[in-house]
């Protein structure tokens, strides 16, 4: 008794267990053969010892081929295709096996026991009867599963496609998952109104209200790889709008060992809202540029700087030298890039004798300038060591770029550095200027010299200290999830797409040059805080609270990416303009630079910032207590 308790209580029932279902079914199936051959062809005997004697035959032949192909192997709730198959050879062996034996009876006069009609139709009785048994133990076993959740979450798969089919099928193996599948969507509209594996296809305009029966206990899952961006941010907000959560499943080549896994199906991230088109690069350009050649990266630990390092490790580089004053972080890339053509330093860009002992050791054809201080809050308290990375470690990088003759210098800017209105801003619009009347210097003196070119964006996707990971840390917390002002707005760009666009332009670039790039539109913080809250699965204001705080010193309400006085020029990439900026004279910009330097151990916060204002005079402080220099 106890063992049997044991027996049906198991996850998963016993081989043995099938393998006796099974040849059940078999004696059965034959039975029934025997009796419509009986009744159709009239030549058989139907006593109990004629009958006894071949079904023993068959069961025997059946078990042999059962065991032979496994086909009782497989678990039963999860039957397959394959499985199916399994069952055919199976009956298929056993039946040729069954006649091959009558045949060489009736050849050599020996008496027969089992009528070739029989075994003929016992085998398609068979075959139906042991896929139907499993096909019928799925179903119910889905349906009526005691574990069952009473809450079952329905699920519309978008995408019925061989991806959409396999995340149904991984759905139905985990029942204990508690998610039944109610319906596909596709774009496709010749698969609207039919089904498929038994699930209604409608279009992605539908009303999924209707289709659900409580959008509160529904979720969509997006099984689809070459979604647009655009079509997938019109799903996500028009499921947001319906309290529907919606999950992803990585690309195909992320699957491992190319199959998938429940598991791997993601939330949606508040980056895909923000997604656009890919951005299509010259990349053969970039690759005859940076191929074979040693490249040097300033800030290289950062979140710009290490992907910059991923993304020109792609084209083939002799070598690449990650240069930063952040040990862990360095620590950290060099893990992850260790069986790569890099050369990891630490070293600080402030530093112009150690800095020239790396030129002059590895001399760079291509220096990525990444190394920046740009905290608006923390810089605007320190304007000491603002100017210092700032602007003086960019002096020293690009004069050392000259010096050692460096193909080209690529210094990547902000754009903070447009009318500025705190002192990380004024710091990098001082950096732009210092690179730009020193090209303009180099290309008087020679028509053989470093190009100097800046780009200019704004702010990056889940780059160290920007918005998105402080809202998902609020959120996690409970909230409240903190916004400066209602009305404050920033443009957005990827890590990704930003540092693509830095290769691009350094790779055109001839010098002197500013490139700013299409960030798309300005995003609300507020509406982007509201959506990463949805997203998270949780209400604003009932679950998670938006609190204001005001605009930070030297926050601005929106970010520009020209001043009044510049307008730009297009480029074969639309992505990418030219900005005409003011041209400054090295010598006057030099002078001042270089006396800031002499003086700025002995200069007070109030004067530096003063003399900053002077060098820079659309650098109108907001909201901070610089503003008293302005008067």
């Amino acid at each position: 008794m106890i063992r049997s308790i044991k027996l049906f209580t198991r996850q998963n029932t016993p081989r043995w267990v099938v393998l006796s279902i099974d040849l059940i079914i078999s004696g059965i199936s034959f039975g029934f053969a025997c009796l419509l051959t009986e009744v159709f062809i009239k030549s058989l005997d139907l006593q109990l010892f004629t009958y006894l004697r071949p079904l023993l035959i068959v069961l025997f032949v059946r078990l042999i081929a059962f065991r032979i192909t496994r086909s009782y192997s497989g678990i039963v709730r999860y039957t397959s295709t394959q499985d199916a198959v399994r069952i055919f050879f199976a009956i298929a062996l056993s039946t040729a096996i069954l006649l091959t034996a009558e045949l060489i009876f009736e050849l050599n006069s020996i008496q027969t026991y089992i009528n070739p009609a029989v075994i003929i139709i016992d085998s398609l009785i068979a075959l139906a009867a042991l896929t139907g048994f499993r096909i019928l133990f799925k179903l119910l076993y889905n349906e009526y599963a005691p574990f069952k959740s009473q809450d079952t979450k329905e699920l519309i798969i978008y995408g019925a496609g061989e991806a959409g089919i396999i995340v149904k099928r991984s759905v139905e193996r985990n029942v204990k998952l508690g998610k039944k599948v109610v319906a596909f969507l596709d774009d496709n509209k010749q698969l609207h109104e039919k089904t498929l594996e038994g699930i209604k296809i409608y279009s992605p305009d539908v009303n999924l209200n209707e289709i659900f029966k409580n959008p509160f206990n529904a979720e969509l899952v997006i099984a689809l790889n070459e979604l647009s961006p655009i079509r997938k941010k019109r799903i996500i907000e028009h499921c947001l709008q319906h309290k529907i959560s919606v999950k992803t499943i990585p690309p195909v080549s992320a699957w491992i060992n190319g199959e998938f896994n429940l598991q791997s199906i993601k939330a949606i991230k508040i980056e895909d809202l923000l997604e656009r088109e890919p951005i299509k690069l010259r990349k053969n350009k970039i690759s005859n540029e940076l191929k074979d050649q040693v490249i040097l990266i300033t800030g290289a630990a950062g979140s710009i700087g290490s992907e910059i390092v991923r993304q020109c490790l792609s084209f083939k580089p002799k070598l690449v030298v990650l240069v930063d004053q952040g040990e862990t972080p360095l620590y950290e890339i060099e893990n992850e890039l260790s069986a790569q053509n890099i050369e990891i330093i630490v070293g600080d860009v402030r530093n112009v004798s150690r800095m020239e002992k790396i030129f002059e050791h590895f001399k760079p054809s291509y220096v990525f300038h990444a190394a920046a201080y740009k905290h608006v809050p923390l810089m605007e308290d320190n304007p000491y060591e603002a100017i210092n990375t700032n602007v003086f470690g960019t002096q020293n990088i690009a004069n050392l770029s000259a010096k050692y003759q460096v193909k080209k210098f690529v210094f990547v800017s902000t754009d903070k550095a447009v009318n500025p209105t705190n002192i990380m801003g004024a710091s990098k619009r001082i950096a732009e200027i210092y690179v730009q009347s020193l090209n303009a210097k180099l290309r008087l003196e020679s028509d053989h010299h470093t190009m100097f070119i800046t780009t200019r964006f704004g702010n990056v996707l889940g780059s160290n200290g920007s918005v998105i990971p402080l809202f998902k840390k609020q959120i996690e917390e409970g909230g409240p999830v903190t916004v400066t002002h209602p009305e404050i707005t920033r443009y957005f760009m990827t890590i990704p797409e930003a540092c693509q666009l830095v290769l691009e332009a350094g790779v055109m670039g001839n010098g002197g040059e500013i490139y700013i790039f299409d960030m798309g539109e300005s995003i609300k913080i507020i509406d982007l805080a509201h959506k990463m809250i949805n997203l998270s699965g949780f209400e604003v204001d009932k679950d998670i609270k938006i609190t204001f705080t005001g605009l930070r010193p030297g926050e601005k309400l929106r970010e520009e990416l020209l001043n009044d006085n510049e307008n730009t020029i297009g480029t074969h990439n639309p992505k990418i303009m030219i900005a005409r900026v003011p041209e400054y004279n090295y010598l006057e910009v030099n002078n001042i630079i270089n006396k800031l330097y002499d003086q700025k151990d002995s200069l007070k916060n109030d004067t530096l910032v003063k003399t900053m204002k002077k060098i820079v005079p659309e650098y109108i402080s907001n909201n901070s207590i610089y503003e008293k220099l302005d008067s």
